[in-house]
């Protein structure tokens, strides 16, 4: 009976993480319409990271140089994965943008194989063929209101959705012992963080100062991504897939981009249209197929068996 109460808050806890990344596409859309986008990184990553140091400073203060680094690397990472997924939603819609994000899990077996030299299976190659068709249907499906250039909005978020790819693969190589789990996180977002604020002083700062003018309404949705979508959100995905298998956390998780689509629908200006619908059901049924591992010749096998 505990087991399936820890189990059902492992659920829940997921499914709040899963929630608050669907509703940052929209709220970040909206801010960096306004505001400057790696001024927004750097607020949102450096709070999130000050907050997580607080929270984990006994472990930081025990932990190896090592793990350090290796959250600095992962940081390095996704500093690359959040700079081009951002630019990308500057041209292109949240439900877009948080769709072809979700690339990655597709992305992941073929990344890994250039590097671990293990060849990616059958269901990987038709995962692949589908997000490549899905990829067609969403990014040739027209222009909308919110979108000043889809095509390239479109290609820096798969370019993004790279470097989360990359992200996943380095943290199942670098997270050896769960006790420096938060290690990691900690040094990960504050390396974003520290980056980002570099970088908008270099390359914002000259070209657009007024760019950093903050209303409450801005201080208020930074805030949101800062505590909710990053600090809590991330929390919430460590602990929670400590009381889930791998199976239910994948399906939850991948429903990210269906969240980011709901919210962008509801909450903004944003239209669905039939190419965008195809293009989105093509590639959620890819990203089953790869987080389930989905082999079609296998199955077949096993029905002839059967029968």
């Amino acid at each position: 009976m505990k087991d399936k109460k820890l189990n059902l808050i492992g659920q829940l806890l997921l499914l709040f993480a899963t929630l608050s990344w669907g509703t940052s596409f929209f709220i970040l859309k909206e801010t960096i319409s306004a505001v400057n986008e790696l001024f927004v990184l750097a607020l949102r990553f450096l709070s999130s990271g000050i907050l997580l140091g607080v929270i984990f400073l006994p472990k930081i203060l025990k932990s190896d140089k090592k793990v350090i680094l290796r959250g600095v690397i992962l940081g390095v990472i996704l500093v690359f994965a959040y700079i081009i997924q951002t630019r990308g939603l500057f041209y292109t819609t949240p439900s877009r943008n948080a769709f072809l994000t979700s690339a990655y899990c597709v992305m992941v077996p073929f990344i890994a194989w250039l590097i671990t030299k293990n060849a990616p299976k059958v269901y990987n190659l038709i995962s692949a063929f589908m997000l490549i068709v899905g990829i067609g249907f969403v990014s040739f499906s027209g222009k909308t209101e919110t979108g000043s250039n889809l095509l390239l909005g479109d290609a820096l978020t798969l370019g993004g959705a790279v470097f989360y790819a990359l992200q996943i693969i380095f943290i199942n190589k670098f997270q050896q012992n769960p006790e420096d789990t938060g290690v990691l996180l900690t040094f990960e977002v504050l390396t974003v963080g520290v980056v980002c604020a570099i970088l908008t002083l270099i390359f914002e700062l000259p070209t657009n100062p007024q760019g950093y003018a903050l209303n409450l309404e801005q201080i208020l949705k930074i805030g949101y991504l800062a505590i909710v979508c990053t600090l809590f959100a991330q929390m919430a995905q460590i602990f929670g897939q400590k009381y889930t298998t791998t199976n239910q956390a994948s399906l939850i998780l991948s429903l990210e981009a269906v969240f980011g689509t709901l919210f962008s629908v509801i909450l903004g200006d944003e239209k669905m249209t039939a190419g965008l619908v195809i293009g989105f059901i093509i590639i959620f049924i890819a990203m089953m197929i790869t987080e389930f591992k989905l082999d079609p010749v296998k199955l077949f096998n096993k029905k002839k068996s059967i029968e």
